[in-house]
């Protein structure tokens, strides 16, 4: 049984991007409620603080942070997708993207498990940092972006131009947001502490960017699967009622109009 699943690549973007719209302004909502609004029961003081647990997007363990964790570990899926039809037609780079995708299942994870956080006072306290660096964590992965550019700078350049183009564009969005406009927040909190107004908006800015390089990168990947790895299709082969593998294929050009695909070669 084939089960065709159909994804615009610019749908996907759209209602994606009305997602991330909604969930800016429900933390932007709650931020500004702290600041001016002053609940005279405590029922109503009890609501406007689990509303903000729920919707801040500098918290984490929230609506924002699952939502975040499952756009990465949706790119991983991608990227896995990806690198096994690149196996299957013994294209170079298969490691490239098969690399990428578990980086970005640690990315998932790590949103989710919030781990990079557990860094940020150690690091302080070990090397007196403040300022720009007052989020610790952004130096190890400041390094860390360094050594993925070179590590994949022959593959960056291997891409078709529009790929090419967007990846750097969905990088920039997303490192800028992740580790730019952090150490700006780190700043600032430093200075004058992250309960007020203007703190809550850079965080805000941070957070909206790294949503929007996922998007991107989401878009740059779905578009580029489209365009040169061919159909992609779900086969479940049932062969009796204990036994039942299930696997997802790139056809790329192996299934002709009304054809049957031809067998994926698989790891022995």
């Amino acid at each position: 049984m084939e089960l065709p699943i159909t994804i615009s690549p610019r749908r996907l973007t759209g209602i994606l991007s009305l997602v991330v719209l909604g969930l800016t302004l429900a933390s932007l909502a709650g931020s500004l409620s702290t600041l001016y609004l002053h609940p005279g029961t405590d029922l109503l003081k009890q609501v406007q603080k689990s509303y903000i647990r729920l919707f801040y997007v500098d918290w984490e363990a929230n609506i924002p942070t699952w939502y975040q964790a499952s756009t990465l570990l949706f790119c991983s899926i991608i990227l896995a997708t990806i690198a096994r039809g690149k196996r299957a037609r013994q294209d170079p780079y298969v490691w490239h993207w098969a690399a990428l995708a578990v980086i970005f299942l640690a990315m998932s994870i790590d949103e989710e498990a919030i781990i990079h956080e557990m860094a940020i006072k150690p690091l302080r306290q070990a090397f007196h940092m403040g300022g720009l660096l007052y989020y610790a964590w952004v130096v190890p992965g400041a390094a860390a972006v360094l050594l993925f550019a070179l590590a994949y700078l022959r593959f960056l350049w291997s891409l078709p131009p529009r790929t090419r183009l967007l990846f750097v564009v969905a990088g920039i969005i997303y490192v800028g947001g992740a580790l730019g406009v952090e150490a700006v927040s780190g700043l600032w909190a430093d200075r004058h502490g992250e309960n007020n107004l203007v703190y809550m908006m850079i965080s805000t800015v941070e957070e909206l960017m790294e949503m929007i390089g996922i998007i991107v990168f989401i878009h740059t990947l779905l578009d580029y699967t489209g365009r040169h790895m061919g159909k992609v299709t779900l086969h479940v082969d049932a062969v009796g009622p204990h036994d039942a593998a299930t696997a997802l294929e790139i056809c790329n050009g192996i299934v002709p109009e009304g054809g049957e695909a031809a067998e994926v070669p698989r790891r022995r």
